[in-house]
């Protein structure tokens, strides 16, 4: 209604507007050569009317089925698209009902209809080759999802996974790597590439991919220390032969990362006294008995004690004397009596380890020192018998096999990465 009013309005405007022009008309002149001609003012302006209608309504017819045309276009693109997506669904229905036919032809509709964004028609045809199980094409698939920012960190994961079922951990970790770069807080990206760089032991890329991690908050402050510290590990580990001082500031770096760890603190003895530094070695083993006891490191003090010419008996008590009530040290002083064969220290010493249930450890030690004394085999195979129903000492165990072994290590043997931990095993016959 408002717009009738509008138009009549307009009208009646350009009405009287004319009216007042005819009305008020004057003669024109105007002189060509020597011709001199004289128009009606009316009749020049009607004329001006008209060209300005004529164009208007051209104008009008114009603008009108541009639209026309555009609505078109666009009403043939919205159903182009919505057969595309449709086409989607249906393939992915498809594949749901494993009809691998079906859903192939509808990849193929998904790229007639949405060929100016291939993203969906890629994501169908991944899943497609990904239940056949054809990698070839699988690949290639993927290859074409990392030349498109939508699709390209579906693509680097796609590439990482197929290197990863084909055991191919270098290009894993090269994908990976890009994807984490990507986007670093993709669940578990962080966890897998670590897996990874555990399987090929380039521990070098732990320590940049941790640094980055930590700093973007995507690992704790504890993860990020023991990460790191394995690597400093492991590297040093590797210096050992070639570089030991180098190999022995890294010790102390992952130390201080993880502090009295026993198999850094082993390491970092064995560096000592291959350097030759075999006082600063016994201070600290002293120091580190004291702070965390533990068997892991103490074969060493028969190699400790022979270069600093001194028994065996003697480093030990120099070792534990801070530390004399703990059962460990008093193991450790009972093994180094009977590695000298001193039978009375050895009685005296394992004696407030005799409680009402020795542990296995303490009876098996009991054994040793009745067959090194008194050479009395019942009493040797009565000891033997007893430690059968003894408490196992801790090993190292991993958390996800659950396999024992003798010694830590960053990778357990069922290549785990950090999943060894020391406690006791559920079943007392699994080391003796």
């Amino acid at each position: 209604m408002k717009k009738l009013i509008l138009i009549i309005l307009q009208l009646s405007v350009i009405f009287y507007l004319i009216l007042f022009l005819i009305n008020n008309s004057f003669i024109i002149s105007f002189e060509i050569k020597d011709l001199i001609f004289s128009i009606d003012s009316s009749y020049v302006f009607i004329l001006f009317i008209l060209i300005l209608l004529f164009i208007f309504v051209l104008q009008s017819i114009y603008f009108k089925s541009k639209l026309s045309f555009s609505k078109f276009l666009f009403s043939k693109k919205i159903k182009a698209k919505e057969r595309g997506y449709n086409s989607f669904v249906n393939g992915m229905l498809a594949l749901a009902n494993k009809d691998y036919k079906r859903a192939i032809s509808e990849s193929k509709n998904v790229s007639k209809y949405l060929g100016g964004s291939p993203s969906l028609s890629l994501l169908l045809k991944s899943e497609v080759f990904k239940f056949e199980k054809n990698n070839v094409e699988l690949n290639k698939i993927y290859e074409e999802m990392i030349k498109s920012e939508p699709t390209m960190n579906l693509g680097f994961r796609g590439l990482m996974e197929q290197y990863l079922k084909a055991q191919d951990y270098h290009h894993a970790f090269i994908y990976g790597e890009k994807l984490f770069n990507n986007n670093p807080y993709i669940e578990k990206i962080y966890d897998t590439l670590v897996n990874i760089i555990a399987k090929t032991n380039n521990w070098q890329q732990l320590l940049l991919l941790s640094d980055k991690a930590y700093s973007k908050k995507i690992i704790d402050k504890n993860t990020y220390s023991e990460n790191k510290s394995i690597a400093l590990y492991e590297i040093s580990k590797v210096k050992q032969l070639s570089d030991p001082k180098d190999a022995t500031s890294l010790m102390k770096k992952a130390l201080n990362l993880r502090k009295n760890f026993p198999p850094y603190i082993k390491l970092y003895l064995e560096l000592l006294i291959q350097q030759k530094e075999y006082n600063i070695a016994k201070k600290y083993f002293k120091k580190a008995w004291k702070e965390n006891p533990h068997p892991e490191y103490k074969y060493l003090l028969i190699n400790l004690a022979d270069n600093l010419k001194i028994s065996i008996l003697e480093l030990a008590s120099y070792v534990t004397s801070s530390s004399l009530e703990n059962n460990e040290s008093k193991i450790l002083l009972v093994e180094s009596a009977i590695q000298e064969q001193k039978w009375e220290r050895a009685r005296k010493d394992i004696r407030s380890l005799l409680d009402v249930e020795p542990s296995r450890e303490v009876c098996l030690l009991m054994a040793k020192i009745e067959d090194g004394d008194s050479q009395d085999i019942q009493k040797v195979n009565s000891w033997t018998l007893r430690s059968e129903r003894g408490e196992a000492k801790d090993i190292w165990i991993c958390s996800i096999s659950n396999n024992s072994q003798n010694y830590w290590s960053a990778v357990s043997e069922g290549g785990y990465f950090n999943t060894l931990q020391w406690k006791k095993p559920k079943s007392l016959n699994i080391i003796k």
